[in-house]
């Protein structure tokens, strides 16, 4: 398997940015350019970001919650929902059966504590269910109701692409560092302890945008081939670190997973 972690191909940063999706393999050059352009602010980043995640915890009180392998996890209460605060960890269904996917960053051991594991749609709305017993994958809906519940608009959360104003994606995230554009309120990040990490995906035997981007899956289907997600963004350059992305994407994409309790 490889691993493209900070620097994903240019045909997939397009895709974040534009909604256009992955047709086909990228010339190496592509990859190898934006390798030399991006590794060194996104690796200091991707390094920030775990160094930061033990010392960024929530202050607020969050139960905990087994899964059906033994994986324990925090809690956290936003609006009227109960969520996870990580990642999905698991490697089987309830029933005991494997998921088909459910791989860790860069297939390295070291990241399952800081990441969790990467889904594709298809384990994730599979009825044998991933989430805990009394506990299901989140939904649009689900997300819908945290974006409102955190201040955007309910005008703006059926929206498609970036939503949301006064920086409140940074409210989810383990950290948000300043950057030589903008500086971002340090009190506000991480606010409602949802602890999001940017462990990237995976399409295919390629791991993508680790430390770039935190993409998470919902339940939702939109077509044939694309279902619903969010996307939270990390990296200097890009200009929504504090925004939600609402998004179409193609299922064979491989996510991190939030579970909401039923």
């Amino acid at each position: 398997t490889h691993c493209i972690s900070s620097a994903a191909s240019d045909v997939y940063k397009r895709q974040v940015e534009s909604n256009i999706y992955l047709t086909g393999t990228s010339p190496m050059k592509h990859f190898i350019y934006i390798l030399g352009v991006f590794m060194s602010a996104s690796t200091t980043l991707e390094n920030e970001l775990i160094s930061e995640q033990n010392t960024s915890q929530p202050s607020i009180n969050s139960a905990l919650v087994q899964d059906h392998e033994g994986n324990i996890y925090r809690t956290v209460t936003i609006g009227k929902q109960i969520w996870l605060a990580e990642n999905l960890r698991v490697t089987k269904f309830q029933d005991g059966s494997k998921v088909n996917t459910g791989f860790i960053p860069n297939d390295d051991k070291s990241n399952l504590a800081i990441y969790g594991r990467l889904y594709d749609w298809y384990d994730v709305t599979d009825t044998r269910n991933l989430c805990p017993e009394g506990w299901r994958v989140a939904s649009d809906e689900d997300y819908k109701a945290l974006e409102i519940a955190i201040g955007i608009d309910k005008t703006d959360v059926d929206k498609l692409g970036w939503r949301g104003q006064d920086d409140v994606a940074i409210t989810l995230k383990v950290k948000q560092p300043d950057t030589i554009f903008k500086r971002f309120n340090q009190l506000q990040v991480n606010k409602y302890g949802f602890s999001a990490m940017p462990a990237g995906g995976k399409l295919g035997n390629w791991y993508i945008t680790q430390g770039m981007y935190t993409e998470f899956w919902t339940s939702t289907n939109a077509t044939n081939s694309e279902a619903y997600a969010r996307t939270l963004a990390y990296s200097w350059w890009n200009s929504h670190k504090g925004e939600i992305r609402r998004a179409k994407l193609n299922k064979e994409y491989m996510f991190s997973v939030r579970c909401v309790k039923i």
